[in-house]
């Protein structure tokens, strides 16, 4: 068996089946601490305060936002496995992919810096959308293979001691979108307005209904949600 010989920081969403898989398998591999958030207020800053020697942080899911100061203390990198391609940055990614009818999708790992979705990346993986894919649907195709994203991160980082440059020169021809698409813009597409094509609202309707959101129209003030009855 494996040295555990690195200490791992991994951040990412509670009661998330995904976030839980990738955890049985990094503590297979690291000295592993973990924290999972559930919402965008949850704030680890007193706890992680106290944790100290950190060689890699691996964030997936998570809504905690590591501030510089964490980031100080990371020996090695920093890694975001971000669930869209780079042309797709920010919050709603999926949503937007699918609005726009775009033929494929991905995910994206990169190195973190200040920027959101901005740092150097390190991989890509992409997979074509079919024409029915519901964004549920679309994402569990995503996670699933961002498991093996990661599992191919974490290979490398070992073979290669922590040096990520074969990856990064790999990956040159990759690059971030200037678009950063954010929690206003994805309030914004859940709006149905009245004067909509038909064309366009079943694709609307497509790229915002979930089993948690629904899309809406506003008259006098007041919101009507989209029901499939």
């Amino acid at each position: 068996m494996l040295k555990k010989k690195y200490k791992l920081l991994f951040f990412g969403k509670k009661n998330d089946t995904f976030s839980k898989k990738i955890i049985s398998f990094l503590n297979q591999k690291f000295d592993l601490i973990y924290f999972l958030s559930s919402s965008p207020n949850e704030n680890f800053d007193i706890k992680l305060e106290k944790i100290n020697n950190i060689d890699f942080i691996f964030c997936f899911r998570s809504y905690y936002l590591l501030k510089k100061n964490i980031l100080s203390k990371v020996k090695y990198q920093s890694i975001n496995f971000h669930p869209g391609p780079p042309e797709y940055r920010g919050i709603g990614c999926v949503n937007f992919a699918i609005l726009n009818d775009s033929k494929f999708y991905g995910l994206t790992a990169h190195l973190i810096d200040q920027e959101i979705d901005h740092g150097k990346i390190i991989n890509v993986r992409r997979l074509k959308i079919k024409k029915n894919d519901t964004i549920q649907e679309l994402l569990n195709k995503t996670y699933k293979l961002q498991i093996l994203q990661i599992k191919k991160i974490v290979n490398h980082l070992l073979k290669k001691k922590c040096n990520f440059d074969e990856l990064i020169n790999e990956n040159k021809k990759e690059k971030w979108s200037k678009k950063l698409y954010t929690r206003s813009d994805l309030n914004k597409l859940y709006v149905i307005k009245k004067n909509i094509s038909k064309k366009n609202l079943k694709l609307r309707l497509r790229a915002t209904i979930t089993d948690k959101f629904k899309p809406h129209v506003v008259l006098h003030k007041k919101k009507f949600y989209h029901s499939e009855s």
